[in-house]
């Protein structure tokens, strides 16, 4: 576990990192076209521009970076058994706003504070049984007839 908890801090690092980086590289970009560009409106336009560009895209990796963390701090447990799939997964509530939606083979796990995930199944199923407790969802499915005899 020590070392999950590792490369979480060394990613947050190195994000953090690669922001300021960003964020200073765009810095110079600006200060140098406004140089370059002192009265022109078009000048005006480009340093907007690439600011507006440069926030957008430190956002971006922001938010990956965060889907990551997600991913890692939330994990799953697939079981396939004959004719069942057991699923267990932590998902953050509370329980009115965990939903759980089945579209061919992809599981789509909702939850609390904007939480979703994609599971891909190894085959087509449906839900026969669904639990929720203390931010742990248990869900029994039972591949298809289709499923089954492949």
């Amino acid at each position: 576990m020590a070392r999950r908890e590792g490369k979480s801090e060394t990613g947050i690092f190195l994000s953090r990192l690669f922001t300021i980086l960003l964020l200073a590289l765009l810095a110079l970009i600006i200060i140098s076209l406004t140089a370059r560009f002192q009265r022109s409106l078009l000048g005006l336009a480009l340093v907007i521009a690439l600011g507006l560009l440069g926030f957008y895209w430190i956002k971006e990796l922001r938010k990956a970076v965060s889907s990551r963390r997600a991913v890692e701090k939330y994990p799953i447990e697939l079981i396939e058994k004959d004719e069942l799939i057991l699923l267990t997964a932590q998902v953050p509530g509370p329980e009115e706003e965990v939903r759980v939606e089945l579209k061919g083979t992809k599981l789509l796990l909702m939850g609390g504070r904007g939480f979703k995930r994609i599971i891909k199944l190894p085959c087509r199923a449906t839900i026969l049984t669904r639990s929720y407790l203390n931010g742990v969802l248990h869900l029994q499915l039972r591949k298809t007839v289709e499923s089954r005899a492949q």
